[in-house]
Formats: structure tokens, C-alpha cells, sequence
């Protein structure tokens, strides 16, 4: 049985951890110079590896991402709706400061959707959608299959192998620009772990869904 992937993008110019923070949403924002260099150094690892296929989200930032890895494994990449973040609508590129109380309103219903966006769950349930596609791609295959996304679908990504607990979500935290996540199956459970880092078992902060920044 192979292994997935996840791969944040690399860093744009709305990625900080201040409170200059803005929701990145369905805005197809481009990596910038730093996230350029963090898509090489990301494919230079993903290229150690047997990869089969790479798919990617097709907003900017991540095809910028996957296309580095893509060039370091001589494979394409197959861009797809389902692997883009939270659709926050007009909310996206406001900063997150000045938009805590709309924020908190869309957390007392998961349901509702954000102003010309989409609710949480239809979010979620997109991603999981995608997400368990890949996990029967992987488990076909006997080598690594890439996934270029977003910060909040890792978020999610535990909550979904662990049977779909939307209200379990962390509200803060999640790899680092150009990180990998790797998702795979051990003792009969899909587990993941970040770059190196071992998570014997998947592990949800049992909060209330916060619906933070999407990048």
C-alpha cells in the first residue's frame, strides 16, 4: 500500500502571524518570493520518493507549489475545485482582527453559509469528498500519491479519518507553509504526522469550530 501526501502551499504575501492576517479564501493569490523558495525546497523532498500522481488545488499558490514538485519528478499535475479551501466569500482578504464577531456568528451555525460563500460544512464536506477518493487511490497504489492544498483541509484531514466530528476542529495551529502531512494506514487506521514528527494515534482539540483563516 502506498502513502499520501498533503503539501501546503508555499507562503503569499496574506500568510503572516500578526495581526496584518488576512482570510485567504478562494482568492488566487500567488505565492510570493519566500513560498517560491519554499515550493523548491518542498519538491526537492517530495522527489526522494516514488511519487505515481500529483494533484493539486487549482488556485495560484498551489499549482505554483505542485508545478515546482512536478518539475522535480517529471510527472503532471491534475489541478481540482475539490482540493480548494473554505469559500469565505467576501470575507477573503479582510483582516482576521476586524472580523472576529462575523467570525463567531458563522460558528454558531456550521450550516450557515459566509456572505457569497459556502458554510463550513459544505466546505467539509467537499474536501471529504476528495480527500477519501485519494485515500482509495493510495491504497491501491504501492507508491506515494502528492496532494497540493490548503491549511485548513489539513486541519480537517484528522476529523475526517476519524469518522467526520465536524465539531472537532483545532482552531489554531497546522503545518507551516510548504510542509508535508503524511497520511497512512497503520493497524488499520489512516493516521498522519507532519514532516518527521509521529502521531501514533489522530488527535482532536475537542473545541468548538472555529472557522479561521483558510489559506
Amino acid at each position: 500500500m502506498g502513502r499520501l501526501i498533503l503539501v501546503r502551499h508555499g507562503r503569499t504575501v496574506l500568510n503572516s502571524l500578526d495581526n496584518s492576517e488576512r482570510l485567504r479564501g478562494w482568492l488566487d493569490v500567488p505565492l510570493d518570493e519566500r513560498g517560491l523558495q519554499e515550493a523548491e525546497e518542498t519538491a526537492q523532498r517530495v522527489a526522494q520518493y516514488p511519487v505515481q500522481e500529483i494533484y493539486c488545488s487549482d488556485l495560484c499558490r498551489a499549482r505554483q507549489t505542485a508545478a515546482a514538485i512536478a518539475r522535480a519528478t517529471r510527472l503532471p499535475i491534475t489541478p481540482t475545485v475539490e482540493l480548494r479551501p473554505w469559500n469565505v466569500g467576501r470575507l477573503a482578504g479582510r483582516r482576521v482582527c476586524e472580523i472576529l464577531d462575523v467570525l463567531r456568528d458563522l460558528e454558531l451555525d456550521l450550516n450557515c453559509p459566509a456572505p457569497d460563500g459556502e458554510s463550513f460544512v459544505q466546505f467539509y464536506d467537499r474536501y471529504s469528498r476528495k480527500l477519501r477518493e485519494l485515500l482509495k487511490i493510495t491504497t491501491r497504489s504501492s507508491k506515494y500519491i502528492v496532494a497540493v492544498t490548503h491549511v485548513r483541509n489539513i486541519l480537517v484531514t484528522p476529523s475526517i479519518l476519524q469518522g467526520g466530528d465536524r465539531t472537532s476542529i483545532p482552531v489554531h495551529g497546522g503545518a507551516k507553509t510548504g510542509a508535508l502531512v503524511w497520511v497512512q494506514k497503520s493497524g488499520g487506521k489512516w493516521r498522519t504526522r507532519i514532516d518527521g514528527e509521529t502521531c501514533p494515534t489522530v488527535q482532536v482539540a475537542k473545541t468548538r469550530c472555529l472557522p479561521v483563516p483558510a489559506a
